[in-house]
Order: C-alpha cells, then structure tokens, then sequence
C-alpha cells in the first residue's frame, strides 16, 4: 500500500529515515524527492524541532540494532 506525499495541499513531510538494516516492509512512501513538480528541501534540524515543539534527537540514531535519523521536508515554503 503506498503513501503519498504528492497530495494538493500537502507541504510537510516528518519522516523517520531507517537507515539499516534494510526490513520487508509491505507499506512504504513513494520516491517524493523524484517528483518533478515537486520542490522538496530537507528542513534544518532547528526547523524540524520549532515546528514540533519539543526536542527531537539530532543525526544518526540506534535503538536495539536499528539504524535511523529523524527529518522533515518542505516545499514551497520561504525561509527554508
């Protein structure tokens, strides 16, 4: 079943990047940075966490073997 971000209206993507090992998934998030409409830029980490509003670890992350990062995308946004 996939996900899209590609849809009207949506300018934010919050994404948990698992970095490895890679996993069977049988739900995944299309390519979005492929999208030739779309003008996505990877946010600051300071962004990601005014946007949140609370602390959100930075870099590279392992929890039980599991590699990942948080980050958050934008588009068609100034100032980012």
């Amino acid at each position: 079943m996939p996900l899209s971000p590609t849809e009207p209206g949506v300018d934010r993507v919050l994404l948990t990047r698992i970095l490895s090992p890679d996993f069977d998934c049988d739900v995944f998030l299309n390519d979005f940075l492929q999208e030739k409409e779309a003008e996505w830029r990877r946010a600051s980490h300071k962004d990601l966490q005014d946007w949140v509003g609370f602390g959100v670890p930075e870099g590279e992350q392992e929890e039980n073997g599991v590699k990942y990062e948080f980050q958050m995308w934008v588009r068609g946004l100034v100032g980012f």
